[in-house]
């Protein structure tokens, strides 16, 4: 009788833990692309230090502490041409990935942030774009998630919120996050619609401390 009790709970406890409830999860791997304004605004000042100096070092902090899994990317755009008119058409052309697909390694990423400085115009939209391609390219299944950190809206022509919107369909689980950095209500306003229409969310930094703070929150969250 005590034998047919006991074989009765331990056939309980085999049918419980096989339940979905008590299954384990694997746990999806990570695609993040950083996508860095280089317009010629970005050589402007905060607090007596260029922003794209700002900007390239939280950026490489925020990629120190992402997850040892987590595939990163680094794309920059604007980075080619001159802000002028004479240099627009190759500026609003300039989009280039400067760090495949690959796990954090931290020299490497260093030198990719330092082989452009800010010169030309935004063209938000094909890096946008360039980047849905980037995500088709290598496949990337599980969450994928672009950060964009910028200083100001589209000047190319171009629709970022468009691209933002066929990114985000594009592919599950793909969302575009917008960080304006030191921007005005006008071009906050245009970036906020890029983020919404990416499925993202738009924060805003108006100096380092600032910016440092949403990319380490953004790491935390994602390490969860």
């Amino acid at each position: 009788m005590k034998r047919n009790i006991i074989l009765t709970i331990l056939a309980s406890l085999v049918l419980l833990l096989s339940s979905p409830a008590h299954a384990v999860t694997k746990k999806e791997p990570a695609h993040v692309v950083i996508l860095l304004d280089l317009s010629g605004s970005m050589a402007q000042s905060i607090e007596g230090e260029k922003k794209v100096d700002i900007a390239k070092r939280s950026i490489q902090s925020f990629a120190s502490i992402l997850s040892e899994d987590t595939q990163v990317m680094l794309r920059v755009f604007g980075h080619e041409g001159t802000n002028k008119n004479a240099g627009k058409a190759v500026s609003c052309a300039s989009s280039e990935a400067v760090y495949g697909f690959g796990p954090y390694e931290e020299a490497a990423f260093q030198q990719a942030l330092k082989v452009y400085g800010p010169t030309g115009w935004t063209p938000l939209a094909k890096a946008l774009t360039d980047t849905k391609q980037d995500f088709e390219d290598n496949q990337a299944e599980g969450k994928n998630i672009v950060y964009v950190v910028s200083d100001g809206e589209e000047t190319c022509g171009g629709s970022p919120s468009q691209a933002a919107k066929e990114l985000h369909e594009a592919r599950i689980d793909t969302i575009v996050n917008i960080i304006g950095f030191d921007v005005n209500e006008k071009e906050a306003k245009s970036l906020k619609s890029v983020a919404k229409a990416g499925g993202g969310q738009y924060q805003q930094a108006v100096n380092e401390e600032e910016l440092n703070h949403i990319l380490q929150q953004e790491a935390s969250a994602l390490g969860q």
